[in-house]
């Protein structure tokens, strides 16, 4: 059972990379349009939004990965 479980929470974090990329580049693009543009804060924060997202598919591979192989966590 305890596999099946961490199997959905790589899933859940392999899928939130993606979404994450997603709503990071929405928001660049708002910011874009806007008379105000993208500062250079908002660049470092989207940055280590992409990052992040990054980790999470990466993290989320691994967990189905090694689950699927029968290796638990615990």
């Amino acid at each position: 059972m305890g596999n099946y479980l961490l199997i959905l929470l790589g899933i859940v974090l392999a899928l939130s990379g993606p979404y994450i990329v997603y709503r990071t580049w929405v928001d660049v693009q708002k910011k874009r349009q806007s008379k105000e543009g993208v500062t250079l804060q908002q660049w470092a924060s989207h940055a280590l939004n992409l990052v992040i997202a990054a980790l999470f598919l990466f993290a989320g591979v691994l967990f189905v990965v090694n689950n699927l192989r029968g290796n638990e966590l615990s």
